[in-house]
């Protein structure tokens, strides 16, 4: 392998090409008696590239010899002589290659004329790396879903995107063949062996307890929802004022008097007393001949409808709208959030949920409306069913859960994960969308109650007792060792990073080159030098702190001051980590790769043509990187080697405990880990 230079990179490219494989040198006196190319006059500065690596032992790898005019112009054609300190742990060529012989440091010399520059070498003994990887966690699909029924509480059925049908049995969950990849929108049905689900493209499919097969539905429309009586009156509304009934042999479409406005819900009591509702406040009522436009109170979207009696019925809709039917009129109610939402279902009267945003769950006792204080997720929610005293909602990132007063269980849920932390010999944590925080004590991973946050991006402490989460809007949320408690950032801005110094000291980074400190629960801005996007940051010590972002951008504080580092490279740069001072690494897109020897950033050879997501280590010679479509790699000191990680889904964060297991988190909460 040869480090290359990325200051200039071209110019390395060039004086790469200069410098060709000659004999093995086994001693500094054994190199060349002479100067193989004679230096010219205006030879100003020389240097060798790194300015400090590490090698294992038999490894090998090159170093680069650069030449510089007084002005900074490169020499180009200038071969140096190579000589090396101690040829007992280390040897170099002509060329500049060299070889790990024994654990030990030596110092490598390049000499043209009356200039010389150095290079330390530290020669490690072969590490023991992480190379089997297998899949701790992986959730089952991380679609959003739409539509949620249940024909007992043993027996539900979830549809979303990309034509996904889920089945729960009891047991686990368990994705079902479906003949289509429209997105599902609404689920019903009569028995679980009799169940209609309508979705995009006009898309009908019906299950028999056997198979989904398609339906014709005489329309190309969006259908947004299904919902029926009994096996001879089913009812699909969607798009362009579509409304059709399926009356047991076929779907026809029914007379609608309202024009072409969506019509997201529909509900109902008798073939000839059916309500439904949509866009623009609509609000229809269906008596027996035809569909026509009722009175309403708003003119704001309305996503779900349901009843008790024709005398009692509820519709919700955006920034937390409720309304209430007596027989007569729809009237307005107060509600207790501004989220929006999207469906609603009821067991009695005074038993009625609806469901939104932001994992939010309202509930009616009857009398008033409340919000429910704590809820299975913080995913965006769209659909809600009940059936034998058990309520299951459904929602984004895969998510199924159920419960009630007596509390609520995530039955299945699949967000994509960002970031991953272990503190010391554990627990390890992991965060991601939606809010979610994972921990795994021992052998298992379980969802750890938090705060309401938005998506969470990453996740670093100092130990067990001091850990933070940061994520979208500014989210900031801090464990004590006891509890998870909210923070007040004072930029409501993405946070995509956080590392933390020491337990009075944690910095956090973002959009618009943000940049803040915490110490406990108070967290204050710092001035930056740039406003590109700050996407990692870490850090020897607080005096020691690196941090990376778009275009290239790498950023230093040195207990002063943050300053603005040349990096070789205009692609974004995701992720940063080191194990020293003098061996820090980035990684971005296009695979780019590069380190930071303590005197400048350079490029290694890049791994992979695909954007690596992560970067992480247990020493110089013990590097892991991760990125899209499940790719991993383990830097040794002088070569990328390529690992097999056993998913497909896109890597987003790494972590590990030293000498013990290496943890990847990414897409559809999956978690893969390898133990050395």
């Amino acid at each position: 392998m040869r480090w290359i230079a990325s200051v200039p990179r071209a110019l390395a490219a060039r004086v790469a090409s200069y410098v060709s494989l000659g004999l093995l040198c086994v001693s500094a006196a054994g190199c060349h008696d002479n100067d193989p190319v004679k230096p010219g006059t205006d030879v100003a500065s020389v240097e060798i590239v790194p300015a400090s690596a590490f090698l294992e032992v038999g490894a090998t790898a090159s170093l680069s010899f650069v030449a510089r005019k007084a002005d900074g112009t490169p020499l180009e054609g200038l071969a140096p002589k190579w000589s090396v300190s101690d040829p007992t742990k280390l040897t170099v060529t002509s060329s500049g290659m060299l070889t790990g012989v024994a654990t030990g440091s030596a110092t490598v010399t390049a000499t043209l004329g009356a200039s010389s520059a150095k290079s330390t070498i530290s020669v490690v003994a072969t590490g023991s790396p992480a190379k089997t990887w297998g899949i701790d966690l992986q959730g089952l699909t991380e679609v959003s879903l739409l539509a949620v029924w249940a024909a007992s509480p043993t027996s539900v059925f979830a549809g979303g995107q990309d034509g996904v049908i889920m089945r729960w049995t009891g047991g686990a969950w368990s994705l079902m063949s479906t003949p289509t990849r429209e997105t599902i929108v609404g689920i019903w049905g009569t028995t679980e062996s009799n169940v209609f689900a309508v979705g995009s493209s006009g898309v009908i499919l019906h299950y028999d307890g056997s198979l989904w097969t398609p339906m014709q539905s005489g329309t190309t429309a969006t259908l947004l929802e299904v919902w029926g009586l009994d096996e001879t009156h089913v009812y699909a509304t969607g798009a362009l004022g579509t409304m059709l009934r399926f009356d047991g042999t076929q779907w026809s479409a029914m007379p609608n008097n309202a024009g072409s406005t969506e019509i997201w819900g529909v509900w109902g009591w008798s073939p000839t007393d059916l309500v439904a509702v949509g866009q623009n406040g609509m609000l229809l009522r269906w008596d027996g001949t035809a569909w026509t436009a009722m009175t309403t109170p708003v003119d704001v979207a309305l996503f779900g409808v349901w009843g008790a009696s024709p005398n009692d019925a509820w519709a919700v809709g955006v920034q937390g709208s409720l309304l209430h039917y007596d027989g007569t009129a729809w009237q307005l109610i107060p509600s207790p959030t501004s989220k929006h939402l999207f469906a609603i279902w009821g067991g009695a009267p005074n038993d009625v949920y609806a469901v939104g945003n932001t994992g939010e769950v309202i509930h009616f006792d009857g009398a008033s409306w409340s919000t429910v204080p704590t809820t299975p997720s913080r995913q965006n929610l769209r659909a809600v069913w009940g059936a034998g005293g058990q309520l299951f909602l459904a929602g984004w990132s895969g998510t199924v859960a159920r419960g009630g007063d007596a509390g609520w269980q995530t039955l299945v849920t699949a967000p994509t994960l960002f970031g991953t932390w272990a503190a010391g010999d554990g627990p390890v944590y992991a965060v991601g969308l939606g809010g979610l925080v994972l921990r795994k004590d021992g052998a298992t991973w379980s969802s750890v109650p938090v705060p309401p946050a938005n998506d969470l991006y990453a996740v670093n402490g100092s130990g067990p007792g001091n850990v933070y989460a940061v994520g979208d809007t500014g989210s900031v949320l801090h464990y004590d060792g006891t509890r998870w408690s909210s923070v007040a950032s004072p930029r409501p801005v993405l946070l995509r990073s956080v590392w933390t110094a020491d337990r009075d000291l944690t910095y956090i980074v973002g959009a618009e080159g943000t940049i803040l400190a915490a110490t406990g629960e108070t967290i204050t801005a710092l001035p930056s030098p740039t406003t590109r996007f700050l996407r990692s940051v870490w850090g020897i010590n607080s005096n020691d702190v690196y941090a990376v972002g778009d275009t290239g951008t790498i950023i230093h504080f040195d207990g002063s001051r943050w300053t603005t580092m040349t990096s070789g490279t205009s692609l974004l740069l995701r992720a940063v980590w080191g194990s020293s001072s003098s061996d820090v690494y980035a990684v971005g897109e296009g695979g780019t790769a590069l380190r930071y020897d303590g005197v400048r950033w350079y490029s290694l050879p890049n791994p992979t043509t695909k954007a690596l997501r992560a970067v992480w280590g247990t020493s110089p010679t013990d590097v892991y990187a991760a990125g899209e479509e499940g790719q991993l790699f383990r830097f040794n000191g002088s070569t990328w080697i390529p690992l097999e990680s056993n998913t497909s889904q896109i890597l987003l964060g790494l972590t590990g405990l030293p000498e013990g297991n290496v943890f990847a988190v990414g897409g559809t909460a999956t978690i893969v880990k390898a133990s050395r």
